[in-house]
């Protein structure tokens, strides 16, 4: 059934306003705290002490493949299910004969038949795109250059560059699903979080270890999913953001 525009855009809003509200998600401030990291400079990674990427994807796409068995097993259940009027009709006490029984809330039999749909549901058709977008957030090559102003962070790999201003919401796609990103401090840990209507969210962590390294945690959590890659860097100031060179696009 279509879903009409206006539906689209309250169910927008309501995602944008949990994340705001910080209901489900981590309150990101806009101002950092006292004393605050220094995160920004050139950053090299340090691959001894980096997690593998692949072992992250393969943990995804085991535990997709697992949310695509449980919606089949519910589909399946489902199926089975005699109609709702032959359910009730057949859980009516004997003795009463149903003659005195209340009438049914208007819409009871139609609670689970309307709502919003799952993961579970939704895996089938967006697990693939949730895996390149995990993918697609890992920064890209060795080098990782951060800079702080007031109001805006831009996070520089071999890919490009990345920029989020703090404290203004930006509507975007992730995985083929309208999403909400924001960005601020959680402590002492500065954090980027997209949180789309359909799908786990993903949480990009930048942090000092206490061996002085960057911490850059990757996270997508929520809904039957939850995997994290940490990458780990080392402070280079004669480090250089790659020269991107032109395509023919």
């Amino acid at each position: 059934m279509p879903i009409h525009p206006s539906r689209v855009l309250c169910l927008c809003a309501a995602a944008i306003a949990t994340s705001l509200s910080g209901c489900g998600t981590v309150q990101l401030k806009a101002v950092p705290p006292r004393n605050p990291p220094q995160l920004a400079g050139n950053w090299t990674l340090d691959p001894a002490n980096s997690e593998h990427v692949d072992a992250a994807v393969n943990s995804l796409e085991a535990q997709l493949r697992a949310l695509v068995a449980r919606a089949r097993q519910a589909a399946g259940r489902a199926a089975q299910q005699p109609p709702e009027p032959q359910r009730r009709k057949r859980q009516r006490p004997a003795q009463d004969g149903g003659q005195n029984l209340p009438p049914p809330p208007a819409g009871a039999g139609e609670a689970n038949a309307v709502q919003e749909p799952s993961v579970e549901v939704s895996a089938p058709l967006l697990g693939a795109a949730w895996v390149r977008e995990f993918i697609g957030h890992v920064p890209v090559g060795d080098y990782l250059g951060i800079g702080m102003t007031p109001g805006r962070v831009t996070v520089r790999t071999a890919a490009g560059a990345q920029q989020c201003s703090l404290g203004v919401p930006t509507a975007m796609t992730f995985g083929k699903s309208p999403a909400n990103e924001t960005c601020g401090w959680d402590g002492q840990a500065f954090l980027i979080e997209i949180l789309p209507l359909i799908g786990p969210r993903l949480t990009e962590r930048f942090a000092l270890a206490p061996d002085g390294e960057l911490a850059m945690t990757l996270h997508l959590s929520g809904h039957g999913i939850d995997v994290r890659l940490i990458r780990r860097y080392r402070r280079n100031p004669h480090a250089a953001p790659p020269v991107l060179l032109p395509t023919s696009d």
